[in-house]
């Protein structure tokens, strides 16, 4: 199997091999052979490394608009730019019947196989490698993390990914306000079907609610 240049060298080169191999491509039962389980895995660490990058990056920055940058970097849209910088669709092995629906170019396929390099960095060679190449990838997306969340729409975003999966649209419920009136801090959840899906803060409503929409996008995508 051809593998891409990733700027990490593997000792096993198998978890590559299986961070690039869809479900639609396995040979065994279970997940053994493809790479769900390893993409479960790389969300977990993407998060941690995405944190702990940020708050370099980033140390001024209260928690809402750390959340508000980390969701903006891991949504499956910027995972799958990532994915396709790197090409991976060249090298993601998929079964016949996907190759032939082009599964290998989705941004869902592609950001899964990302995450999953990432989870098999990891378990090649630990956190410091994989923080490493996530800084490589990411590269000037850090540093213009914050210019990017503004960018974002989150609870545009959100309603989006919210209607693609036929669920109501999200409500968003005001928890608290603290402080004086010129310079309160305002708590905001945003509540689907009644169940919190996200929470964030800001020095305005509009912005507390910026920042719970990114904050439930990066607990659903």
């Amino acid at each position: 199997m051809k593998l891409p240049p990733l700027g990490h060298s593997f000792k096993n080169s198998e978890l590559l091999a299986r961070a690039l191999t869809h479900p639609s491509a396995r040979t065994a039962p279970g997940t053994s052979g493809d790479n769900q389980q390893l993409e479960f895995l790389g969300d977990a660490i993407l998060q941690a490394a995405l944190s702990d990058l940020l708050i370099a990056t980033h140390p001024a920055s209260s928690e809402g608009e750390l959340t508000a940058m980390r969701a903006s970097l891991a949504n499956r849209h910027t995972l799958a730019e990532l994915a396709r910088e790197l090409k991976l669709a060249l090298f993601l092995r998929v079964g016949a019947d996907a190759a032939r629906e082009e599964i290998h170019q989705s941004p869902g396929a592609l950001a899964d196989a990302w995450e999953a390099i990432l989870g098999a960095i990891f378990l090649d060679a630990g956190y410091d490698p994989a923080r490493l190449w996530v800084c490589q990838t990411y590269g000037q997306r850090l540093t213009l993390a914050k210019k990017l969340a503004e960018q974002a729409n989150p609870k545009g975003q959100l309603q989006e990914l919210l209607q693609s999966r036929n669920q109501p649209v999200p409500v968003y419920d005001l928890v608290e306000s603290v402080g004086p009136d010129h310079e309160k801090i305002f708590t905001i959840r945003v509540l689907l079907e009644e169940k919190e899906i996200g929470r964030g803060t800001g020095r305005s409503r509009k912005s507390a609610e910026s920042t719970a929409a990114a904050h439930a996008l990066g607990q659903l995508s």
